[in-house]
């Protein structure tokens, strides 16, 4: 078992990076406003600098009131937690599989094996959920707003 103090620290470190990354990625994309509205990037580096404040706000909080924390004992083996865990490994993988087979394809993966760790079980559902979704993302980012998803490695 860890305190929570240890774990907000390693939270706020995890999503700094993480914010900072984004931030990053995003800025490769045009950030700026056009008469159509803001440039690619400017949603993700949005996220990403919210994900870097929430991130800093958590450090500040855990630093001022790290006597309390410490106190608080965090159980991160529970079998209650192996979900989040597994949940963890499929994006992380899911991330993966963007570069390998683009966005497309790597969603139709993702999108049943998410519905199934959640224990939902009707395969039909899952099936036209994945459909449903993928086309509403590619009518909505590649047709109506002209957004170019990731592609396959292969592809280029």
């Amino acid at each position: 078992m860890k305190n929570m103090a240890v774990c907000n620290y390693v939270i706020s470190i995890l999503g700094l990076l993480i914010g900072g990354g984004i931030m990053n990625a995003a800025s490769e994309f045009p950030l700026e406003f056009t008469v159509n509205g803001p440039g690619p990037g400017f949603w993700p580096f949005s996220l990403g600098v919210a994900l870097s404040a929430a991130a800093l706000i958590l450090f500040v909080y855990t630093f001022l009131h790290k006597e309390d924390l410490s106190q608080t004992r965090v159980a991160l083996t529970l079998p209650a937690n192996r979900r989040v865990y597994l949940m963890m490994a499929v994006i992380a993988v899911y991330c993966l599989l963007i570069s390998l087979l683009g966005f497309y394809p790597a969603s139709a993966v993702l999108i049943p094996i998410v519905m199934r760790l959640m224990d939902y079980h009707n395969k039909k559902v899952m099936a036209i959920t994945t459909v449903c979704t993928i086309i509403f993302i590619y009518l909505v980012f590649g047709e109506l707003l002209h957004t170019q998803m990731p592609q396959s490695v292969f592809w280029e």
